[in-house]
């Protein structure tokens, strides 16, 4: 399956008449988060393909009356999305108070909540995530050192556990030449990728 994630900056390719040319073969749009609403209306309005999304730390909080309509919430759910299976978590950090932000010990309790969850589907003979879908990146796996913007080690937990082929998250932004060296990295088994902008990737 062909998807198209997206996060952190608006890009015209996917923001104006030529959208459908620039995501021909898209299956399933992801949005990792710090996107305007508008702009995932947009895609999943003119594309046609579904959009599911974790909320950043820049977006409403996830009880707020302000959605995008017509895209599907990934925060602390798995879903099967074309025959593979993903979940998800919003959030960064705690830095400032806004929301979607979160102290390792309250992401700690909700990738426990989460694991349960997947636990409970592997018991029922029902297939695991192979997508870890996030805002912000793990500790130490091409995040940053500054406070907004350090990963969490309850992530590194989850990828421990439960081994997915593939993380995805945004958060942290991508400037100058060496883009690809920042984008992706290695845990073990696992392929943490940052989408910041857009990636096409094949699942």
């Amino acid at each position: 399956m062909r998807i198209l994630c997206i996060s952190d900056q608006v890009e015209e390719q996917f923001y104006g008449p030529n959208l459908e040319e620039n995501a021909a073969g898209v299956e399933a749009v992801i949005s990792c988060g710090d996107l305007p609403f508008e702009y995932l209306e947009y895609i999943v309005t003119f594309l046609g393909a579904p959009v599911y999304y974790v909320l950043g730390n820049h977006d409403p909080a996830p009880d707020s009356k302000d959605f995008p309509g017509g895209c599907i919430p990934l925060d602390g759910e798995i879903l099967e999305i074309g025959g593979v299976v993903f979940a998800g978590l919003s959030g960064s950090r705690f830095y400032s108070g806004g929301p979607n932000q979160y102290t390792e010990r309250q992401m700690r309790r909700r990738a426990l909540a989460l694991s349960m969850k997947i636990r409970w589907r592997k018991l029922l003979g029902k297939p695991v995530p192979q997508v870890f879908v996030a805002h912000s990146p793990p500790f130490g796996i091409g995040d940053r050192e500054d406070p907004a913007h350090v990963g969490f080690e309850s992530f590194l937990g989850l990828m421990g556990r439960h081994k997915p082929e593939l993380w995805l998250h945004g958060h942290v932004h991508l400037y100058g030449p060496d883009q690809g060296q920042q984008r992706n990295h290695k845990h073990g088994n696992t392929k943490v990728v940052n989408v910041f902008g857009h990636r096409f990737l094949d699942v």
